[in-house]
């Protein structure tokens, strides 16, 4: 009886939380994780019992500054990088809400105006301007400066303009902030920053180095509005909203279309994500190198092993873990898909690379469902046309599978 009005209970919770359409995840963390948990026991095709860290003990250093963020007061930066199914930021975000919830929250991390850049981003906070903004990404741009920390730049030529972040109080966790550092390409503009009505009161920066300005307010802010006096062009990388409690700050750093060789190319983001002082890094790529005309396993392994060289050159004593992609689908003719045998070539590929280089590994690509497993999502009317893409309950899903193989070896001490 008692299991029954619980899932009566999640039933009409989530019939509330859909009716929004893209809403506001109102419910308390664990509620709503074991809402998310109820709705992946349906689909029998997951393997969520299963999802556990291989080779974990590669993570022995991230778990005990883990529990010494609890036990000590101190935070704990992680930074998931990745591709599209990273930007809208459904997966990360029940991993990132699950960690807060049970280790503190130091704050929402680092975020980006992608509104400014015609671009879909996480649903917890929007920007706004009333100044015109061109938006790059790292995947179509020539200019190896053109993009920083964020995967994304923003650039206007308008006079004096401003930019600003509103929190959406829709995750179940408070991301009030009293910290902001802006992220910016180098130039001589002078900064203040205040609540987006100006009421409170304005500030002026401290400069943390020649491309970060960072905003301390007496007060805590669910939003902020940067002004920038400036006759020349401005350009933003992005944003780090903080607080002063201990727990876990989780950057999410995605790119629609992204490789690892996207982030590769681009210098200016070894150099900014240093200074989020990464205590793990977890990296989720492979979909679209998986889409290559001529993908080359020797290559790609080669542009991997690039990419992390870099990350422990500018990262040194940060943990990492590697996902596998989960599998995405070729359309052979109008209306026909099949699995891309590039996926399970990838996730074989990476799950070796880690054995012999002892990184931690996470086969999100087995724990979906395996083979066969994304034309099973929609059937379940839970990805995009394509096949490539979940909806907002799949990546959930698949993020709570992560956080629970990340809690794991917690749990079992």
């Amino acid at each position: 009886m008692k299991r029954i009005i619980l899932i009566l209970s999640l039933l009409i919770y989530c019939t509330r939380c859909h009716a929004q359409s893209e809403s506001d995840t109102i419910m308390p963390v664990l509620q709503y994780e074991k809402f998310v948990a109820y709705k992946m026991s349906l689909l029998k095709f997951l393997n969520p019992d299963a999802a556990h860290i291989e080779h974990q003990e590669a993570l022995k250093n991230f778990y005990s500054k883990l529990l010494q963020s609890k036990t000590a007061g101190k935070k704990i930066s992680i930074v998931h990088i990745g591709d599209s199914h990273l930007q809208a930021g459904y997966f990360s975000g029940m991993v990132r809400r699950g960690l807060q919830q049970r280790y503190g929250n130091a704050g929402r991390g680092v975020v980006f105006p992608y509104r400014l850049a015609r671009s879909n981003g996480p649903h917890d906070y929007v920007s706004f301007s009333q100044n015109n903004w061109k938006g790059n990404r790292n995947v179509v741009t020539q200019d190896s400066l053109s993009t920083g920390i964020t995967g994304f730049s923003v650039t206007t030529n308008d006079s004096n303009p401003s930019v600003g972040i509103s929190l959406r109080n829709n995750e179940g966790i408070d991301y009030r902030f009293n910290k902001v550092q802006v992220i910016y390409k180098p130039d001589s503009a002078v900064m203040t920053a205040s609540d987006s009505s100006e009421i409170m009161e304005t500030v002026n920066p401290i400069k943390l180095s020649a491309e970060i300005n960072e905003f301390r307010f007496s007060n805590y802010l669910t939003n902020c509005k940067i002004k920038i006096n400036s006759d020349t062009a401005f350009t933003l990388f992005g944003l780090n909203l903080l607080n002063d409690s201990s727990g876990v700050i989780y950057h999410t750093i995605g790119v629609n279309g992204a490789e690892y060789n996207s982030f590769l190319r681009q210098p200016l983001f070894f150099e900014q994500v240093k200074t989020l002082d990464a205590d793990l890094y977890i990296l989720s790529f492979g979909t679209n190198e998986a889409f290559a005309k001529n993908f080359d396993g020797i290559i790609f392994i080669q542009t991997v092993d690039s990419f992390i060289t870099k990350l422990r050159n500018v990262s040194p004593s940060a943990s990492i873990l590697i996902t596998s992609p989960p599998e995405s689908c070729k359309r052979i003719r109008r209306g026909v898909y099949v699995p891309n045998p590039n996926v399970i070539a990838i996730r074989n590929l990476l799950q070796k690379y880690c054995i012999e280089n002892k990184i931690a590994f996470f086969d999100l690509y087995e724990y979906s469902g395996g083979k066969g497993s994304m034309l099973r999502f929609a059937k379940s009317k839970m990805s995009d046309a394509r096949r490539i893409h979940l909806n907002r309950s799949g990546y959930e899903m698949q993020g709570l599978m992560l956080l629970q193989a990340l809690l794991k070896p917690l749990t079992e001490q």
